[in-house]
């Protein structure tokens, strides 16, 4: 039965409207068999909820789920399964199934992105206990718990991509739902929701070229599965591989009733490459260079220590990076650090040096829908994601009458009025900013260069097995190498590829392939012609309009650093260091303590200088977003917060909150108080 409570349903004169006034609002969402709407979809709760993540920590049993920026989130999959949960039991199976999808069968036709909170409210904390018997209400022993709350009047927001005949159903199930998280049947997560139109920006689109740039953003945090056969946890990808960008495009054309682009995605006649994360939104998108870092990028192991003083105690300097095949480097490659699989190298434009960065990646804890009557309890597993809002840099190559026919038939991805739906769950993607280039130039030739692997190696010997490494000779018998150039491996190594196609509903044969950031150093007069033929588009191996076979050419190894000193006063004044961020972030409050070490001081006056346990209740009230949690203390108003006043615990509180993201708060003052304690031991020893 629907609800009609105003408290709790969806407030009338929110509401969207008929089909034809959607349509006729959004005229530029028709093109295609069906004509697609987005809403705006927000949320208050007017109740606290508890917005599980599975996991616990502070003290507390169970913490409450939150995005990157540590807000609270309600994600796609808990709206979509209670909006399922209510179309089954309103109009049946089948109407569920065809709104929502069937497992092993039809997707779902609505996209959903997660409830982003818009203000975040001090959480609270409810603490339970069974009791022993229906009887007696005393406490039974070891059943206390902590849970963590949601306020209510915490405000949500998220958008939709839904089918304009869909609209009204959309409208009444969100009617009928009134809680979300744990415990909606005992009266918490009472939620209001409503719906608005929403008219996207439409952007200017240039004349096509050969060579079209796409600067990709995750709307949700998106699985791409690295593996066949998952363990604990599925595993993901920290990029898009060609291949997931190449189904993404071909499956939306296909959806869209525009077989005729569709194939020639699948005909060969444009290549798509890996879509690779990048830290910033260039300038330029063609200015912009990344790939994964190479395999010979080796990183110093951090050296021992004496004494009882913990390792990171001690003075640390930046991370440097070491070109392992370089001349004199044989000796040390054997202390020298492999980069991690999720390393890229980055420079946003052509003058700029290159930096490496790691895309944010979260493990997050799900419950399966029982799949049958066989399953009577939901099935739990963890699911490696990219974080929401990761920016990817991708690139389409064709003739120039292919790419116009192609930019005709996706313009709604490139005007941004329309998604992609891209990942394990098909995570909602958007088309940030596109780009027409030309032809990229052939870099300087030189006698002399590394060739780098920007992605996975699909080629076969003459018995048609899969190569998992190359030599000199393998470069001349199978890819068609100029007969001049001699090659020197410096690193490589092999990588399963698999694929499943959504479309067909089928797996893809496995392969093996050379890994991605594998090196060769190159010699001869042949290397202008490598490098033209990587100017041009024609690279190595097989299935390359997927994205395989891509390589560069480099004098010297990018992502190569020296010991890098770190000035203190760049350091204090939260300026850019080279390095690893965690090592930053250590160098940094290393820094603050530098200059603020009387706060230290192991024989204080009682109540003059925040104690130690101080300064932790600070950091978890950083990590628990409480708005106040510096502003409190930079105004003391009670006798407990008096010694918050001495003037160097109030510099490093504005140091704090000084700083861009709540993320950066958190970790500076954790690694503060880590410097402070091992301080405090220290001058007690």
């Amino acid at each position: 039965m629907t609800s009609t409570r105003r408290g709790y349903g969806m407030p009338r004169n929110d509401s969207v409207g008929s089909h034809a006034e959607l349509v006729q609002s959004h005229p530029d969402s028709t093109r295609g068999n069906t004509a697609w709407v987005r809403l705006r979809l927000t949320a208050e709760l007017t109740e606290d909820a508890h917005l599980g993540s599975g996991s616990g920590g502070a003290g507390l049993d169970a913490l409450v789920t939150r995005d990157r920026d540590g807000r609270p989130v309600i994600w796609a999959t808990h709206i979509e399964g209670l909006l399922r949960d209510t179309a089954h039991r309103l109009d049946g199976a089948a109407k569920a199934e065809a709104l929502f999808g069937r497992r092993g069968g039809q997707r779902q036709r609505m996209i959903f992105t997660s409830l982003y909170a818009t203000e975040v409210l001090p959480s609270r904390i409810w603490r339970s206990s069974a009791r022993v018997s229906f009887e007696n209400r005393a406490p039974k022993d070891d059943t206390l718990r902590a849970m963590e709350y949601v306020p209510r009047g915490t405000r949500f927001e998220a958008w939709a991509e839904v089918p304009a005949l869909d609209v009204t159903d959309l409208e009444r199930l969100m009617q009928a739902l009134e809680a979300v998280g744990h415990g909606r049947a005992t009266g918490a997560g009472r939620v209001r929701l409503a719906l608005q139109k929403a008219s996207p920006a439409c952007r200017r689109i240039a004349e096509p070229t050969d060579r079209l740039l796409l600067l990709l953003r995750n709307l949700d945090p998106m699985c791409l599965t690295a593996t066949a056969m998952p363990g604990n946890i599925i595993p993901s990808f920290p990029f898009i591989p060609g291949r997931t960008v190449f189904g993404a495009l071909a499956n939306w054309l296909v959806t869209e009733g525009r077989r005729d682009a569709a194939e020639l995605l699948v005909g060969a006649c444009v290549s798509v490459t890996d879509a690779l994360p990048v830290p910033a939104e260039p300038m330029r998108l063609a200015d912009a260079e990344v790939l994964p870092a190479p395999l010979s990028l080796r990183s110093e192991k951090p050296g021992g220590t004496g004494g009882s003083l913990p390792w990171w105690s001690l003075p640390a300097g930046s991370i440097r990076r070491l070109d392992a095949g370089a001349a004199g480097m044989k000796d040390e490659v054997g202390g020298l650090k492999r980069p991690e699989p999720d390393l890229f190298v980055c420079r946003l434009c052509s003058d700029s040096p290159w930096e490496t960065y790691r895309p944010s990646m979260r493990v997050r804890l799900r419950s399966g829908k029982p799949g049958g009557p066989d399953e009577a309890e939901p099935a739990l597993f963890a699911i490696e994601q990219i974080a929401e809002r990761t920016m990817f840099l991708c690139e389409l190559r064709g003739s120039p009458k292919d790419m116009a026919s192609l930019s005709r038939a996706v313009q709604p991805l490139l005007e941004g009025i329309r998604w992609l739906r891209v990942g394990r769950g098909g995570a909602p993607m958007e088309v940030a900013r596109s780009e027409w280039a030309g032809t990229p130039k052939p870099t300087h030739a030189s006698r002399q260069a590394y060739l780098i692997l920007t992605s996975d190696l699909l080629v076969r010997d003459s018995h048609l097995r899969w190569l998992t490494a190359l030599d000199a000779e393998a470069f001349q018998r199978h890819l068609g190498w100029p007969p001049d150039l001699k090659v020197t491996v410096v690193a490589q190594d092999a990588s399963p590829v698999d694929g499943f196609n959504g479309t067909s509903r089928l797996w893809r044969l496995p392969a093996v392939a050379v890994r991605r950031g594998s090196v060769f150093r190159v010699e001869g007069q042949g290397i202008s012609h490598l490098m033209q033929a990587a100017a041009d588009g024609r690279w190595l191996g097989e299935r390359t309009h997927e994205g395989f076979g891509r390589f560069r050419l480099d004098e010297t190894l990018p992502g190569t650093s020296g010991a890098h000193p770190v000035p203190a006063a760049q350091a204090l004044a939260g300026g850019q260091v080279p390095g690893d961020p965690e090592e930053i972030v250590a160098v940094t409050t290393r820094c603050w303590l530098k200059f603020h070490g009387r706060l230290a001081n192991a024989e204080r006056a009682e109540g003059q200088l925040p104690s130690l346990s101080q300064w932790q209740d600070l950091v978890t009230d950083l990590d628990r977003a409480a708005p106040d949690a510096v502003s409190s203390r930079k105004g003391p108003e009670t006798a407990g917060k008096a010694a918050w006043r001495d003037a160097d615990a109030q510099a490093i509180l504005a140091k704090l909150e000084n700083l861009p993201t709540r993320d950066d708060r958190v970790t500076h003052a954790r690694m503060f108080v880590r410097w402070l304690r091992a301080e405090m031991r220290r001058r007690s020893q």
